[in-house]
């Protein structure tokens, strides 16, 4: 074989493994959820402003928050594709306008959490900040999940700023800093806010595994530990303002409720992440123990 045939092979070779698929066919896939479950979530409701510098822009069940700052603002997940809209509109009722959006951060990448983040990277020109997981999906379109295969695909986007655990972003004021806490996917993070005033929020990522096959997943052989992780590095976080990134998890409506009524501190809520962290815990332990016995 000649030097160029040599070459050309090894260039094959590569892209092949490069493009090849990552889940093991060996491993079952878990039933993804119907569209009409998400479409139910993003139901759209009115912005709000939840604290400082703090707006609520999501939809009834798929939170999106905006921290807005003199230098610009910070976007936190983009919901469905069929969202982006709407939190396009709801971040202009509000008075600001896209185009200041500095940074979207991700969650998990998944169409119910990273859906619309393509069209609103687009509209904005922020930079997309994410794990290295879930840059991968995202870039994928949700294809290849471990869980769901390629079931719930959304459209791609591409990542400019790749974070590591505990690494710091800083925008006018604000300090976000990336918790990674994986167990829901690979690369699921959660988001700690120093806000200006002293006041300090996470936006926690699901610690959900509906439906996982837990034990010895071939698509993610270390699922189990790192959950794990995540529920130690999630109950050490003090904060004053607790989000989720569902907004049942958080009880998005009764602390709204309580906002319209009049309370300005409904939001402050300093106990809801440990009561979060130790019901999915609970639950965790729960389906593991069935599928282990």
């Amino acid at each position: 074989m000649n030097r160029y045939s040599l070459l050309f092979t090894c260039m094959i070779s590569v892209f092949s493994a490069g493009n090849s698929a990552a889940l093991n066919p060996a491993q079952p896939l878990s039933a993804a959820p119907p569209y009409s479950l998400f479409e139910g979530w993003a139901k759209p409701v009115k912005p709000f402003r939840m604290a400082a510098n703090v707006w609520y822009v999501g939809t009834e069940n798929l939170s999106s928050i905006l921290i807005t700052t003199p230098e610009g603002h910070i976007l936190v997940d983009g919901a469905l594709d069929a969202s982006a809209r709407g939190i396009k509109e709801n971040i202009a009722s509000l008075g600001f306008d896209i185009r200041d959006v500095r940074f979207i951060l991700n969650s998990h990448a998944r169409l119910d959490q990273a859906g619309g983040i393509a069209k609103l990277k687009k509209w904005s020109g922020a930079k997309l900040v994410a794990s290295r997981e879930n840059a991968d999906q995202m870039a994928r379109g949700g294809k290849e999940d471990f869980a769901l295969g390629d079931a719930l695909p959304f459209p791609p986007a591409t990542t400019d700023k790749i974070v590591h655990d505990h690494e710091t972003l800083k925008l006018g004021g604000v300090t976000a800093t990336a918790l990674l806490t994986p167990g829901h996917l690979p690369g699921s993070t959660s988001w700690l806010f120093a806000l200006p005033g002293g006041h300090s929020l996470i936006y926690a990522d699901s610690l959900a595994t509906p439906d996982y096959y837990l034990v010895a997943n071939k698509n993610y052989p270390t699922l189990v530990n790192d959950i794990r992780r995540s529920f130690a590095t999630l109950a050490a976080q003090k904060v004053d303002i607790f989000v989720a990134n569902k907004g049942e998890r958080f009880d998005l409506a009764e602390k709204l409720a309580r906002l319209a009524a009049g309370d300005s501190n409904a939001f402050i809520d300093k106990d809801g992440l440990q009561r979060y962290v130790d019901l999915s815990r609970q639950r965790f332990e729960a389906q593991l123990k069935q599928q282990t016995e």
